[in-house]
């Protein structure tokens, strides 16, 4: 038996969670002279892309055809890979810390907002937290931007600003088998099995 509409868009909601973390820590790196891989970068924007677009088809039909399932399916399986890589070996440099700290809220945030769209276009009940989360996510993300913004620029950065990056990584580290496992919630809700 196929499972309901809102939990098929809460597994693209899940999976494009895990596009925005790879395609955000592939964009830190590149914007603060990190090594990173252009071709994994361009894999990552092209998967978020075409989910983007199947979210809104699926919004509007409030359908998820088989197409589009196996589409999500192939996507799903690109990013799984991309997803093993996504966490490298210790120990990390501040920059690295940096695009972890930041892909990891950002995730976060597209997560959260994703839910709330849940909610409004499939006229789910929301807990009121994810809309008081949503603040929280943007003061965050605004620091993050500001950091690479800085370290573009090669300018220094204020104690202030780059304090909170420590524990937020070790925040990110404590979770990182929880942040992996969690991927398998995907092929769940979308039934790809």
């Amino acid at each position: 038996m196929a499972k309901d509409i809102k939990a098929q868009y809460n597994g693209i909601i899940l999976l494009l969670g895990y596009l925005q973390r790879l395609f955000v820590a592939e964009t830190i790196y590149e914007r603060v002279g990190e090594p990173f891989e252009q071709n994994r970068l361009d894999l990552a924007k092209s998967l978020l892309d075409d989910t983007y677009k199947i979210m809104s088809v699926v919004e509007k039909t409030q359908l998820l055809t088989v197409e589009q399932k196996k589409q999500l399916e192939l996507i799903s399986q690109q990013t799984e890979e991309l997803m093993k890589t996504y966490f490298q070996p210790l120990p990390y440099t501040f920059n690295q810390k940096l695009a972890l700290v930041g892909s990891s809220l950002y995730a976060e945030q597209q997560v959260n907002a994703g839910i709330i769209r849940l909610g409004d276009k499939f006229n789910v009940q929301v807990n009121k937290d994810f809309h008081q989360r949503m603040k929280f996510y943007q003061q965050r993300t605004k620091m993050i931007d500001y950091l690479v913004s800085k370290l573009q620029q090669k300018e220094e950065l204020e104690e202030q600003y780059t304090k909170p990056i420590e524990p937020w990584f070790n925040d990110v580290m404590m979770n990182k088998e929880l942040i992996l496992e969690d991927y398998k919630q995907i092929a769940q809700l979308l039934e790809f099995n």
